[in-house]
C-alpha cells in the first residue's frame, strides 16, 4: 500500500513540475535570434518562425500564429529587426514588441482566441495626447515589459532626443494597460534605462 501511494505521489510530483516548467519556459520568447516557437501557457496556440535558429539572417522571418487544435495558422508580422513575445499567465493574450527599426519600435496586444489585436502605441496616444511630443525628432520605442497580473501589462515608452532638451534628452514613461483597454499613467523620468519600478 505504501509503495503504491509513493508511486502516486511521484507521478503527481513529476506532473506538477513538468507542467509548471513548461509554463515558465513558454511565457516569453525572442524572434528570430532566440526560440523558433513559443507555446501559450494553456497549450492552445504556438507562435513560430521557420528554422531561424539555424540561419537567422537568411531564414524565413515571418512570425506565424498556429492554432494547435485546428492546425490553422495566421501571419502576424514579418520580423524586420527583432520581436519579443510575452504571454499572459492564462494564455488568453500576449504582447508583441516589434523592434522594426533601430530608432523606433511598437507593441501590439493580441487576443488569439478572439482573432483580434490593438496597437498599444495608438491607444496611449489617444489616452495621453500630451505624450505624443516624445515621438518628434527622437529615438522612440514603445515596448511591453511584463505582465503585472493576469489582466494587466506594464508598458514603457522610452528613448532619447537628438537635440538639446532642458532637463535631459532621455525619457521614459511607464503605464499599466489592462486587457480591457484601461490605461494608467504611472510616472515619467529622464532615465531611458528605467525599469519602470516606482521611483
Amino acid at each position: 500500500m505504501i509503495s503504491v501511494m509513493n508511486q502516486i505521489y511521484c507521478i503527481l510530483f513529476a506532473s506538477f513540475f513538468s507542467v509548471t516548467g513548461a509554463l515558465s519556459q513558454s511565457r516569453f520568447a525572442d524572434f528570430p535570434f532566440g526560440e523558433n516557437n513559443s507555446t501559450s501557457p494553456d497549450g492552445t496556440f504556438t507562435l513560430k518562425t521557420e528554422d531561424c535558429q539555424l540561419n537567422p539572417i537568411k531564414c524565413d522571418r515571418r512570425l506565424w500564429m498556429v492554432n494547435n487544435r485546428t492546425l490553422s495558422r495566421k501571419l502576424l508580422i514579418d520580423v524586420q529587426g527583432t520581436a519579443r513575445v510575452g504571454w499572459a499567465p492564462s494564455g488568453s493574450a500576449f504582447f508583441l514588441n516589434d523592434d522594426f527599426a533601430s530608432d523606433m519600435s511598437g507593441v501590439h496586444l493580441y487576443f488569439p482566441a478572439e482573432d483580434r489585436h490593438f496597437d498599444l502605441g495608438a491607444l496611449l496616444d489617444q489616452k495621453f495626447p500630451q505624450d505624443r511630443h516624445f515621438e518628434d525628432g527622437s529615438h522612440h520605442y514603445i515596448n511591453g515589459v511584463r505582465w503585472i497580473d493576469a489582466d494587466t501589462v506594464l508598458v514603457k515608452r522610452f528613448g532619447h532626443f537628438d537635440r538639446y532638451v532642458p532637463g535631459g534628452n532621455e525619457f521614459a514613461v511607464c503605464y499599466e494597460v489592462s486587457k480591457a483597454g484601461g490605461i494608467k499613467r504611472l510616472f515619467e523620468t529622464h532615465k531611458e534605462s528605467s525599469s519602470c519600478q516606482t521611483p
